[in-house]
């Protein structure tokens, strides 16, 4: 299984009803049932997908703990009888109008996310809508990085560097310095007349480097 699905796995509890939204082959409800989880939504907006994810779930003789659905986002969905959501594999702006809908997410207790862009946004929507950043953990898999986060409901103060960023983890160095590399090319392409522009990405920059120097100085420790 891919490292970011492991991690979404180690964020689930058996105990958790969750849906799955976006499930595509239903790896992670699959191995969360293994596990023990008995109440297990795994939904998907394409048919094809949902299809070869029933195939999966049924040659695994697990239906009686995995339901699937065709839907988009959570559109007729009864999510009364769900505690969680794990959301992966899509764009920021998707999951933000997936979980716009107050309704179907008041019963709800913890989301799981994972997003393909724009984590500074997506962090910030959270923040709004008064979801903790309980956790996070970036994983380096075929040539990209990816952030998954686990939110809980309450309020929480974030400072700016930790919209960006996400929280500090010692473990990110790799992370933070391509980070650094990136936003330094990003720089270079600014011309100087886009004054605006160039000073958004310095200040990026100073909070990519804040970051990588507190990793540093823990080492020092």
């Amino acid at each position: 299984m891919e490292k970011r699905l492991d991690v979404i796995c180690e964020f689930l509890n058996i105990q958790d009803h969750f849906i799955d939204i976006g499930t595509d082959h239903a790896y992670v409800p699959i191995k969360m049932a293994k596990q023990g989880s008995t109440k297990i939504l795994a939904t998907d907006i394409h048919p094809k997908a949902l299809l070869q994810a029933q195939k999966n779930i049924a040659k695994e003789k697990l239906e009686h703990q995995i339901a699937t659905f065709v839907t988009d986002g959570l559109e007729n969905i009864d999510t009364e009888d769900y505690d969680t959501l794990v959301i992966a594999g899509m764009g920021s702006s998707t999951i933000i109008h997936i979980l716009e809908n107050q309704e179907k997410t008041k019963n709800i207790k913890k989301i799981i996310l994972q997003s393909n862009n724009h984590l500074e946004e997506l962090r910030k929507f959270m923040n709004q809508k008064n979801w903790f950043l309980q956790n996070e953990k970036v994983v380096y898999e075929k040539g990209h990085f990816y952030t998954i986060m686990l939110y809980e409901k309450g309020i929480q103060k974030l400072s700016e560097e930790e919209f960006f960023l996400g929280l500090f983890d010692v473990q990110n160095e790799k992370y933070y310095q391509f980070l650094e590399k990136k936003y330094q090319e990003i720089l270079k392409k600014i011309p100087d007349t886009q004054i605006v522009e160039k000073k958004s990405i310095i200040k990026k920059l100073e909070w990519i480097k804040k970051f990588i120097k507190r990793k540093q100085d823990y080492s020092n420790k």
